[in-house]
């Protein structure tokens, strides 16, 4: 079973490698308004949380995990023949996209809680390893393949589908994850919120957080554009850079985060404001690369210590999950329209450029206060 599943992440991870990091750099030069690469920005966060929290009473999350991923490879191919190209289609589909990519990420998640029980750290980062290479050379093929012909994406589309529905057969025969099958432990939401303060302490820093790392998402890919000039190639680099050295750092922060969590939460967030930074004030795309050594250790501390906080610090873990995603998309929602709407109406001030600049900076700032608070929880 567990190898069935490390070839499931691996293959699911290639399969969205392909094509998720360009989604909201493809909605900025297809001419996709500034709301909408908000909400493409911040749709797997947003839309993929709110549906979790209603799933927490799913007895057979093993189900879920086989019927989202069909549906995925159904939802990217109709991106590839109807969506791409208009820009209201293209949301509107990336929105369904995210909303059952929640669903996934649910099932994954209660799989993975399952799984992780007595060694949280070295056996989340595991699963993390295996599903980082499959995205880091599949981002890469993408970036080669695309480069400026930004019409050849449909093709990626096609393939990534095509993945899918390969790994949707994968685990068609999968049985019960679950070690010790018993009735679910459930709670209303607000019960769990009202009786354990620290996991509600910790949601809402989560939540602030999210909303200020969330902000920069609509600045990111107009930075891309408009103020390093950068093609899909090197957007590519920029996330190959990224996911090699979440490879490398992956199973070192895992260790890291068994010996000390605190640390490794606070730094998981306070490196974040490295890349608003350097696409702020970077003369060229090689500034980019360099901050993206960073990644390592901040995508491994996400993939890692904030879900694992939950696990660990409630009873009704399923309630937990479907609120954490809740909140962080809530807050994911409300931090990238604001980024996108004051880009709109700072640069009516001082123009594109200038205005995504000096957001960037703010961000950056920002972020810095609010980590500080992860030292808290």
């Amino acid at each position: 079973m567990r190898s069935k599943l490390r070839s499931y992440i691996l293959l699911q991870n290639l399969a969205n490698g392909l094509v998720s990091p360009f989604m909201s750099f493809l909605a900025a030069v297809t001419d996709v308004p500034s709301v909408g690469i908000g909400i493409v920005s911040s749709a797997s966060s947003f839309f993929g949380g709110i549906v979790q929290l209603p799933l927490r009473r799913a007895r057979r999350v093993e189900s879920l995990l086989k019927i989202s991923t069909l549906l995925l490879s159904v939802l990217w191919l109709i991106m590839a023949f109807m969506a791409y190209g208009n820009p209201l289609l293209y949301v509107l589909t990336y929105v369904a996209i995210a909303l059952i990519g929640g669903v996934n990420s649910f099932a994954w998640s209660v799989i993975m809680e399952r799984l992780s029980r007595g060694s949280r750290g070295r056996v989340l980062a595991t699963y993390a390893f295996y599903g980082s290479i499959g995205s880091l050379i599949a981002t890469l093929v993408t970036g080669v393949f695309i480069g400026s012909n930004y019409a050849l994406m449909r093709y990626i589309f096609i393939t990534s589908a095509l993945l899918i529905l390969i790994n949707t057969i994968n685990i068609w025969t999968l049985r019960s994850t679950d070690p010790e099958p018993q009735a679910p432990i459930l709670s209303s939401p607000l019960r769990v919120l009202m009786s354990n303060k620290r996991l509600t302490k910790f949601l809402l820093v989560n939540t602030l957080f999210a909303i200020v790392w969330s902000f920069a998402w609509p600045l990111f890919p107009l930075a891309q554009v408009y103020l390093l000039s950068m093609n899909a190639e090197q957007v590519a680099i920029v996330n190959v850079i990224s996911g090699a050295s979440t490879v490398l750092l992956q199973r070192e922060v895992g260790r890291l985060f068994d010996r000390n969590r605190k640390l490794v939460m606070f730094l998981g967030r306070f490196l974040l404001i490295i890349f608003p930074l350097s696409y702020a004030l970077a003369p060229n795309v090689y500034v980019i690369y360099l901050a993206n050594v960073v990644a390592g250790f901040t995508n491994s501390a996400s993939n890692i210590a904030y879900i694992s906080f939950v696990y660990d610090n409630s009873r009704d873990r399923k309630t937990a999950i479907g609120l954490y995603n809740l909140f962080y998309g809530v807050g994911t929602l409300i931090g990238s329209l604001t980024g996108s709407y004051l880009v709109t109406l700072v640069s009516g001030h001082v123009g594109l450029r200038n205005s995504v600049r000096y957001l960037l900076l703010g961000d950056a700032v920002a972020r810095a206060i609010v980590s500080v608070l992860y030292a808290t929880v």
